[in-house]
């Protein structure tokens, strides 16, 4: 089978899923985003796979996955990046302890239940290999476990309503230093069991002199768009161009360090101008990120393990 007919095929497949489940989920009283991601564990190896391998396999063969893969990081991010654009600024100055102090309570617990949980896997046959000491396992496990699904939250959170009060600003910081936080510990443990510090030095150095950088000379350099949305009166074409190419930047900037593309576009949205100009952008991108680009990850969260395995041939 030709390449683009397998993906429009995929495609199709994608987008009937994750309407009909997010619908049945609104139907009993659940956002829809809870019934696209059983749409996209429906479709992975869980379910589909599992009651139908021939045919799943067929679906989504695995030199498709690449493709997959990128554009479930594609649409996530981008989605981040809508989610930052309707973020307000002054709340993040005003629940920034608060947020660290969330955050810090939210991933304590899941760590020190996963060093805990170490202990017992570390003397089950076939969970580490045996040159694995305890430290790295329980710094495996308590990362693994306190990755928080940050999209997910924020998806919820827009869905309710919520992303402009201060509750929903509150959980947003606090997933954001959740999420890069744990990244943070992610490359750590790869730098534990690499012998490389490097890889971790990269990741918390890199993640925080972006954020910093993006939260204080951001605003100011990225200003000029907000003029120029002014005299044109509309976001045009050439604007939509360039807004998408300090996205991909920013995600390649933490794809490079080591940290999830959907803090760059997240960081990217908080520091665009505000008012007329981030709402008009915020509408065009919008759309057709829920409708098309983000059902390319609720997928991912089953086949996490076949992308990642497709990566490295």
């Amino acid at each position: 089978m030709y390449p683009s007919v397998q993906f429009f095929l995929q495609l199709a497949l994608i987008l009937l899923a994750c309407r009909f489940c997010g619908y049945v989920a609104q139907r009993v009283g659940q956002p829809q985003v809870i019934g696209e991601m059983i749409a996209g564990i429906a479709l992975g190896p869980s379910l589909f796979g599992l009651l139908l391998p021939q045919a799943q396999a067929w679906f989504f063969p695995k030199n498709s996955l690449k493709s997959l893969f990128i554009l479930a990081q594609f649409g996530v991010g981008l989605y981040m990046f809508v989610v930052g654009l309707g973020f307000k600024r002054d709340l993040l100055a005003q629940h920034g302890k608060a947020a660290a102090a969330v955050s810090l309570a939210g991933m304590l617990v899941p760590f020190a239940l996963g060093a805990v949980l170490a202990a017992w896997l570390l003397g089950q046959p076939g969970m580490f290999a045996a040159k694995v000491s305890y430290s790295e396992a329980a710094l495996f496990m308590g990362a693994a476990i306190a990755i928080t699904a940050f999209p997910m939250l924020a998806r919820i959170i827009h869905e309710r309503g919520l992303s402009g009060s201060p509750i929903g600003a509150l959980a947003l910081t606090a997933g954001a230093v959740d999420d890069a936080a744990a990244w943070c510990l992610l490359a750590m443990v790869l730098a534990s069991f690499g012998g490389d510090r490097d890889i971790a030095v990269l990741a918390i150095g890199g993640g925080l002199a972006f954020a910093a950088f993006m939260l204080t000379l951001g605003p100011r350099l990225l200003r000029p768009l907000a003029g120029w949305f002014e005299r044109e009166g509309q976001v045009t074409a050439s604007m939509l161009s360039v807004a998408l190419t300090l996205y991909a930047l920013c995600a390649l900037a933490m794809d490079v360090v080591g940290i999830h593309a959907v803090f760059g576009g997240f960081m990217l949205g908080v520091a665009m101008p505000r008012g007329k100009f981030a709402d008009v952008l915020r509408a065009q991108i919008e759309p057709i990120t829920v409708a098309l680009f983000l059902p390319f990850f609720f997928l991912s969260l089953d086949f996490l393990a076949s992308f990642s395995l497709a990566l490295t041939v």
